[in-house]
């Protein structure tokens, strides 16, 4: 595997670079994190000689593959197999010929999507597809600096919609196919006729800042300041709200991202800040397949939302048996810390923090509990004495 540093070069020798592989390889398979660029950078070098753009679409900063139009071509007519159909023409089993690139489609949208089995199952699956022909993938990993990948996630938004349509322009343009349905910001309006770009509907997430109603810049505050921010925007807005602390080895701890508030009472404030601010990739099942460079433990921390505590709260006055309700029913009753927390906790190796309206804290890491409340009240009792020399 090599490696491409795009925050070490520009646009132009990215796409060159990219380009001279394509010529010397028909077959490339770009990993790496998100905001490294291999989308982006593979609609900018999309041209007569690009035959298909595919990604997996089961999670983030999912693997790009490039086919150069020559194998394309090659692959469209290589059968592979004949597989029998569930029906009969009379007493005669159907068969269809299945193509390279039919099974090739197979592979990403079953092996690697539907089934979860990942990048290196994935690309020795399509390894042995593309050997009877000679051909082995090129793989490239696709990366940048910790510092330009944020920027990136927390930027890409804004030109979503303009690099989903440029795509989508040069299919038809260069007879390109591909099966990408979205770009984080923006999806294809019309599936079928891979037509019109729009934006996420509401109640949709697009793992974009989009999601949150704003950021609070964080440079200036302490960890105790930000929880009794995120008290005070619960009691005030009834919104949820959250930011990130990293535990370094050394003992140090300091927060790595914006405070978020998010657009309603419950958001995906957790998953959202570290796909954004740390590049954790998630797939449907919930299960870490990749993390970010960053050295130390990565702590959620986010706010118990009025809508939760209401719930709990008319359950308790109500004396209602818990038997009737379901397991995250359950799981809200018993405390702050919700099912989907400690699971989080667990399958990422990350610490969940939760804090309510009036304060209390829950963790997944009951040690933390005692320092953050040391820290939230020494904070509060700075606040106390500002106020007082305010005044």
């Amino acid at each position: 595997m090599e490696v491409l540093d795009t925050s070490k070069k520009s646009k132009e020798e990215s796409i060159e670079l990219l380009k001279k592989e394509l010529s010397e390889h028909p077959f490339l398979y770009l990993t790496g994190p998100q905001g490294g660029g291999k989308t982006s950078l593979s609609i900018m070098m999309a041209n007569e000689n690009v035959g298909a753009i595919y990604e997996g679409r089961a999670r983030a900063a999912q693997p790009v593959i490039m086919i150069r139009r020559d194998l394309l071509e090659r692959m469209e007519k290589e059968i592979v197999e004949r597989r029998k159909l569930p029906i009969f023409d009379g007493d005669e089993p159907v068969y269809v010929d299945v193509t390279m690139l039919d099974k090739l489609n197979y592979i990403i949208e079953s092996v690697f999507d539907l089934m979860e089995l990942g990048e290196e199952k994935l690309y020795t699956e399509m390894e042995q597809l593309v050997a009877p022909i000679g051909v082995v993938p090129r793989n490239l990993e696709v990366i940048a600096d910790e510092d330009t990948l944020v920027r990136r996630r927390l930027e890409r938004h804004m030109d979503a919609s303009r690099r989903l349509e440029e795509l989508l322009q040069k299919e038809k343009q260069f007879g390109i196919k591909s099966n990408l349905l979205g770009i984080q910001g923006a999806k294809v309006m019309d599936i079928i006729g891979r037509e019109g770009v729009g934006k996420y509907e509401e109640g949709q997430f697009s793992r974009t800042i989009e999601d949150f109603d704003r950021l609070i810049p964080t440079k200036d505050m302490n960890l105790g300041q930000c929880l009794l921010k995120i008290v005070e925007i619960s009691n005030e807005e009834r919104k949820e709200s959250g930011f990130l602390v990293l535990h370094s080895k050394d003992g140090t701890q300091k927060i790595i991202s914006d405070l978020v508030v998010g657009k309603q009472e419950n958001s995906m404030i957790g998953v959202t800040l570290l796909e954004i601010y740390v590049g954790y990739r998630q797939n449907r099942s919930m299960y870490q397949t990749y993390k970010g460079g960053l050295d130390g433990r990565v702590e959620v921390i986010h706010s118990f939302t009025p809508k939760l505590q209401e719930a709990v709260g008319m359950k308790q006055m109500m004396g209602l048996n818990l038997d009737y309700f379901t397991q995250e029913d359950k799981a809200v009753a018993a405390g702050l810390l919700s099912e989907a927390d400690s699971s989080a906790a667990e399958r990422f190796g990350i610490t969940v923090t939760v804090v309510d309206t009036d304060g209390k804290i829950e963790s997944s890491d009951p040690e933390r509990v005692e320092e953050l409340d040391r820290l939230m009240y020494e904070a509060f009792q700075e606040f106390k004495a500002n106020e007082g020399q305010d005044t």
